[in-house]
């Protein structure tokens, strides 16, 4: 899977694109009506909500509203959550939105990973997404713990068979 920011959707050279999925960070959406405008497009929708951000921007809309957008939109096929850490998050989660969406649980500390095991355990998980900035912060920049863990996560994926999805690159344009 290649997940787009739907930012990039503005770009001309990116209009056109096929086979991508357009990931909607829920922290840069100001209101329901930006979100409608953001879902209502040709392409599946990854919604991605920022759990406990503590970052700039912050979001203004919250889970309740996500919900009501995937009961409208059928384009929505993922639904992430940030700083995912313990199976049951997973299957209260997973229980509130419609069966024709994955959750994807969004791993980004310590105890994410040292619980990924029972995570997938609930069944509940195709996906996980690895926010290794976040996870790098969360053990003090410990370099080397940060290796093992990611590491463990790409093992742990593997055992259970979940796809794990990893940043790779950023775009920048000048004007």
């Amino acid at each position: 899977m290649i997940l787009l920011s739907n930012h990039l959707l503005t770009l001309p050279e990116f209009r056109n694109i096929e086979n991508v999925v357009v990931r909607i960070n829920m922290a840069h959406v100001k209101d329901k009506n930006q979100l409608k405008q953001f879902v209502d497009v040709n392409y599946d929708i990854f919604l991605d909500y920022p759990k406990g951000r503590t970052k700039p921007p912050m979001p203004t809309l919250h889970v309740p509203d996500a919900l009501e957008m995937m009961n409208k939109y059928s384009n929505i096929k993922y639904f992430a959550v940030s700083n995912i850490e313990t199976s049951s998050e997973v299957k209260m989660i997973s229980s509130c939105i419609p069966e024709n969406v994955n959750f994807v649980p969004k791993i980004e500390t310590l105890d994410g990973v040292i619980n990924l095991k029972s995570i997938f355990e609930t069944g509940c998980v195709k996906y996980i997404m690895l926010d290794s900035e976040d996870l790098y912060t969360s053990v003090n920049n410990d370099i080397e713990l940060y290796l093992q863990l990611k590491d463990r996560v790409k093992k742990t994926c593997v055992d259970f068979d979940i796809k794990l999805l990893e940043l790779y690159g950023v775009i920048f344009k000048g004007k």
